[in-house]
């Protein structure tokens, strides 16, 4: 009894950070459902033969592929239970706090080991990623064992041949996994290369050579997905190129998110100074830990601006535990119960924000797909099931889960359907509909304002960080006008212009400029609305709703109507077009066309150098129609969707 009491007083600390660690993992398990990455990875596993997954499941992936392989033999044991899917992943999690706490307490002390595995336990993202089966939680893990076999490489006195084993297999593993975690055990490799050991030298690259012989096996699959277009959105795609000060954002994600992350950023950078006042020196591990981060960030940083976007908060993960484990190095002057109290500080902080400020154990694990499904189920037994449509779209495999799951039938669109991406054969689809009420979920602001001139009330909208359904009817008895609601700002105007032939344009506020000239055939319209001059926030759409009269389809010839960001003189940083025809209805006196701008990460920039939101009409030949009125809409379109870590 005795050594157990001792043991715990020893490792009490410890104890309580991984075990709330678990729990924090674990107990919303139940209420896990799959996200989007997830089910494109899962729709991936339905090949019978090895090959065939290799070459349809993996190649045509932008991820390497060990965690492709290890879904498609894992499901042919458990099936597709989100619980025995996650399980593993979830595990992978707890080890990583369990081996950079050995890997700080080993080659630093047990204080950098018990920081360290605070920040990786506690941390919102980390949490986050845990549930998520996919790459990016084993990258960390493979990552934190890379990084132990080379510490011990590089920084023992005497070295087992086991390490060079470990080197071989967890390297292996990182470019495997991943291709941003195989670029981490890269730099890893080569700066080593300047801390290596004269009398290990030769042994070292034998292990090397041995990992990248081993590695050429994949790299015919890692030329052909490279050579598939990016996400930028320069080549249609929907990440931007990074901020310049991308890097404060990350770092604060990693600490823990939000004002958390802000005072826990104060807290690292008060014992760093402290560390630096007492003249502690800086040792070679922690600059090559320092090194490796900044390399890493600065190389796929310079990519995502000057080639292909690809930073984002996921892919920096690897390199983070260097981060992690350098700055949590400074602490080593700190006296135990210091470090207990900083560690307790920082665990509160993180789970303050983790809690409270994120509801991560409510909101975080729902996603559009099986929340929708739930939805349209929950709304055909309270109404009757055939009273009841929903717009679902997605791909067949995810259909196919949620109709096994809840042992139901679900009509459906894929993502390639025409239907969906024509405004015109979706207009008229939902004016075929005939039921009175019609469930969506994960559709863009167009086609929501498409929506609701067929079912102009609501009856339900839920939004989260993952998820956006409601459910709308044609029916105003106990329902609500969608234009009035307040709570979510779906559809609140910001901007309203009418136009009338005998009257003056006339507008609410005064930012925007305004030309119209008939005579004119090119460019009959303008509005444009100066950025500095709009109260736009990152994750909201501004949307320029167009009102026409017109007598047939042929009178809008080939019109389109237009965005652009600019200043009237240099080429337009953004630019966007529609076609007017692809939204008439002939049952309809007054046509709206629709065209959305999402606000993303470049907005500031963009306000900073004095561009405008300018919307006009661009015409290709004589056409025939009178404009009535013009909105920009500014819309709060589930905006928490690109900021859940900020």
């Amino acid at each position: 009894m005795k050594s157990i009491l001792t043991y715990l007083k020893e490792n009490g600390l410890l104890l309580l950070i991984i075990g709330v660690g678990i729990a924090f993992r674990f107990i919303p398990i139940q209420a896990y459902q799959f996200s989007h990455d997830e089910l494109s990875g899962l729709s991936r596993t339905i090949y019978e033969s090895f090959g065939d997954e290799l070459k349809f499941g993996v190649e045509q992936d932008t991820h390497p592929a060990l965690v492709q392989l290890f879904l498609w033999l894992w499901v042919k044991l458990v099936g597709y239970n989100e619980i025995a899917i996650k399980v593993p992943f979830l595990i992978c999690g707890v080890l990583s706090v369990w081996y950079i706490y050995r890997l700080g307490k080993e080659f630093f002390n047990e204080h950098v080991g018990l920081v360290s595995a605070t920040v990786l336990s506690f941390s919102f993202i980390f949490l986050v990623y845990s549930s998520y089966a996919r790459m990016y939680i084993t990258g960390v893990l493979f990552s934190i064992l890379f990084l132990y076999s080379v510490f011990h490489i590089l920084f023992t006195e005497q070295m087992h041949k086991k390490h060079y084993i470990w080197f071989v297999v967890f390297g292996l593993l990182c470019s495997y996994n991943h291709h941003l975690s195989c670029f981490f055990a890269f730099t890893v490799v080569t700066l080593s290369l300047c801390y290596i050991k004269k009398e290990r030298f030769l042994s070292y690259s034998v292990v090397c050579i041995v990992t990248v012989l081993l590695y050429l096996p994949h790299l015919s699959i890692t030329l052909s997905q490279f050579s598939v277009g990016g996400i930028g959105t320069s080549v249609g795609g929907w990440l931007p190129p990074p901020r310049s000060n991308e890097i404060y954002f990350f770092i604060k994600t990693l600490l823990g998110c939000g004002i958390s992350g802000i005072i826990n950023m104060v807290l690292f950078l008060i014992i760093i100074i402290a560390s630096v006042f007492k003249l502690t020196p800086i040792t070679k591990k922690q600059l090559f830990l320092g090194w490796i981060f900044v390399l890493n960030y600065t190389v796929i940083h310079l990519y995502s601006v000057y080639k292909n976007p690809i930073l984002q908060n996921s892919c920096l993960l690897f390199s983070g535990i260097c981060f992690i484990l350098f700055i949590s190095s400074f602490v080593s002057f700190l006296s135990k119960k210091q470090v207990a109290l900083f560690c307790l500080l920082l665990m509160g902080l993180m789970s303050f924000q983790t809690l409270h400020k994120k509801h991560y154990f409510t909101k975080v694990h729902i996603h559009d797909f099986e929340s929708q499904c739930k939805t349209t189920l929950d709304m055909q037994k309270q109404v009757g099931k055939n009273k009841v449509a929903s717009l679902y779209v997605a791909e067949p495999f995810f259909v196919y889960l949620y109709e096994k799951k809840y042992r139901t039938r679900i009509d459906y669109i894929t993502k390639s359907d025409t239907l969906i991406n024509n405004n015109y054969k979706l207009k008229q689809y939902l004016k075929k509909l005939k039921q009175p009420y019609l469930v969506v979920g994960a559709v863009n602001p167009e086609q929501m304002l498409l929506i609701k001139e067929q079912y102009p009330y609501i009856v339900s909208h839920q939004e989260d960080y993952f998820r956006n359904t409601s459910v709308f009817s044609k029916l105003k008895t106990y329902n609500v006008d969608v234009s009035v609601i307040n709570t979510l700002s779906i559809f609140n105007s910001d901007i309203e212009i009418y136009v009338n032939d005998k009257k003056a344009f006339t507008h609410f506020g005064d930012s925007l400029d305004i030309s119209f000239n008939k005579r004119d055939n090119a460019y009959p319209f303008n509005v444009t609305l100066p950025l500095q001059k709009s109260n736009l926030k990152h994750g909201q759409y501004m949307v320029a709703d167009l009102a026409l009269v017109v007598d047939s389809m042929r009178d809008l010839a080939k019109d389109q109507l237009c965005l652009t960001i600019g200043n009237g003189k240099d080429k337009a940083a953004f630019y966007k077009a529609t076609l007017l025809r692809d939204f008439y209805d002939s049952t309809q006196k007054v046509q709206h066309v629709y065209l959305e701008f999402f606000v993303g990460s470049e907005f500031e920039k963009w306000k900073k150098q004095h561009l405008g939101l300018s919307a006009f009409i661009q015409k290709e030949k004589t056409s025939h129609y009178r404009m009535v009125g013009f909105h920009f809409k500014q819309m709060d379109y589930n905006p928490s969707r690109w900021a859940i870590f900020e």
